[in-house]
């Protein structure tokens, strides 16, 4: 079953889409120092950018994506999976998981794991309950070493907007309990207006100061300004990741269709690598996602089409377009599994 954007971040950008595109909501809020970095623990490693630059991965919830030979011609290494804080204590999101990573093993792809609120609903789980079960997920996968304690924590959506001392109490938790683990700071969306100060009462309880920052600029991407971006590098101290972005070709909120176009897609796709481009701390790139769900007509109860890859397996225009900012040839036809 195709797992697509909360709705929740599907609000962040429906201001704009209603009043003709994104191109009407360029984000960028104000910035100020952030003083008192400290140096994180030989425990808290700290990957290196492949070649000097970005690595390319992709943020993407279908197993069968991993045996798609074209993930493999793109030199793909890093995958980002999306799962709810208590995984292990529902059957069915624990089964999703496990084929997931059991793919992305069998890959040789490094998985990334970021948590967010339960299936049942937003509330937000204390600390000690986050921590049971993060030491339950680690005991179930002790080979997963890459982190990330909340997806787009600022966003209204997430039980963590309103409290950002108890997302840092989640960061701590991980920080504390995965002795060489990476684990980022919880990722944040471009869209929202109230990172800076989210960020800096998040930094009055986590410990150790977070080495990397993981952003979602699905707004400066789809208008190509580097405000919101260049604001994150210049407020935090250390590695920015683009830990989900992707050029949309259309997504519903509330049952409306908002259609991009493939057009608009490649566009924003060839965004992203610009964008990414603007600073050596810029480290990762995730893009979500791999397969589209089909027409609007056709996935009627999908909300998001990023896909690189057409329902039926076709090769779209911007998966040539990563190709060709990744210096990679595409030679495989559609696989025949499709």
């Amino acid at each position: 079953m195709l797992r697509f954007p909360k709705q929740a971040a599907l609000g962040a950008v429906v201001a704009c889409a209603a009043l003709g595109g994104l191109g009407s909501m360029a984000s960028g809020a104000g910035v100020s120092a952030v003083s008192g970095a400290g140096a994180a623990p030989a425990a808290m490693a700290t990957p290196a950018a492949a070649g000097g630059g970005f690595q390319f991965g992709l943020a993407d919830y279908e197993p069968a994506t991993f045996s798609d030979p074209r993930v493999v011609e793109l030199g793909v290494r890093n995958a980002r999976d999306v799962v709810p804080w208590n995984v292990v204590a529902v059957p069915r999101d624990l089964a999703a998981v496990s084929a997931w990573l059991a793919a992305v093993r069998q890959a040789r792809i490094t998985p990334l794991i970021t948590f967010q609120h339960a299936d049942a609903g937003d509330r937000a789980p204390t600390r000690a309950q986050f921590l049971k079960d993060f030491l339950r997920f680690r005991a179930l996968f002790p080979w997963v070493s890459e982190f990330c304690p909340w997806d787009e924590a600022t966003h209204a959506g997430q039980p963590t907007a309103r409290h950002p001392r108890l997302a840092a109490q989640y960061y701590n938790a991980i920080a504390a309990h995965c002795a060489g683990c990476i684990v980022t700071a919880p990722d944040t969306l471009d869209a929202d207006g109230n990172i800076e100060r989210w960020i800096g009462q998040f930094l009055r309880s986590a410990r150790p100061y977070p080495k990397i920052w993981p952003l979602n600029p699905y707004i400066s991407v789809a208008t190509d300004n580097s405000r919101a971006i260049r604001a994150l590098l210049s407020y935090v101290h250390g590695q920015v990741w683009f830990s989900e972005v992707g050029g949309i070709v259309w997504w519903r909120f509330h049952g409306r269709l908002i259609y991009h176009g493939e057009t608009f897609a490649v566009r924003s796709t060839k965004n992203i690598f610009r964008l990414a481009a603007i600073s050596p701390r810029i480290t990762r790139v995730y893009y979500y996602h791999w397969r589209s769900p089909g027409t609007p007509q056709a996935a009627k109860k999908s909300t998001w089409d990023a896909g690189l890859v057409s329902a039926s397996g076709v090769a779209r225009p911007a998966l040539l377009a990563v190709a060709k900012a990744l210096h990679r040839q595409l030679q495989t036809a559609t696989p025949s599994s499709f």
